[in-house]
C-alpha cells in the first residue's frame, strides 16, 4: 500500500543526520505521507467526501485517528509547505514532521486492521 510505503520512507529521513539535502527530503516526503493518509482513508472508509478536512473529521469518528485538530493542522503544514519556501518555513515544517511521525503511524496500523 503506498501510504505504508510513504510513512517508512518518511520514517527513514528522519532518522538521517540532518542537513538542508534530508530536511528537504522530510518535507517532501511528508507532503505525499499527507495526501496518501486522506486519501487511503478515504478509500477505506468507503467515504464520497473529497474534501481533506472533512474526511480528516471522519476518520476521527472512524477511530483512525484520535486527534482530528493535529492532522487539520498537518493538512494546514502540507499546504503551507508546497506554496511558501523559505529556510525559517522549511526548518519550522521538518519540525512539525518529526514530532507528527507517530500520528502517521499509528493511523497505518489502524488501516491495516480496519473493517
Amino acid at each position: 500500500m503506498p501510504f505504508l510505503k510513504a510513512v517508512t520512507r518518511l520514517e527513514e529521513a528522519l532518522n538521517q543526520p540532518q542537513n538542508e539535502f534530508i530536511r528537504d527530503s522530510v518535507i517532501q516526503r511528508f507532503e505525499f505521507c499527507i495526501e496518501l493518509a486522506w486519501k487511503t482513508s478515504r478509500k477505506v472508509m468507503g467515504t464520497t467526501t473529497t474534501a481533506p478536512k472533512q474526511i480528516i473529521r471522519e476518520m476521527a469518528q472512524n477511530n483512525l485517528i484520535e486527534s482530528p485538530e493535529i492532522w487539520i493542522l498537518a493538512i494546514d503544514e502540507r499546504n503551507r509547505s508546497s506554496h511558501t519556501y523559505n529556510e525559517i518555513t522549511a526548518e519550522e515544517i521538518y519540525q512539525f514532521a518529526k514530532g507528527f511521525l507517530p500520528h502517521l503511524k499509528g493511523l497505518s496500523l489502524k488501516i491495516k486492521t480496519f473493517k
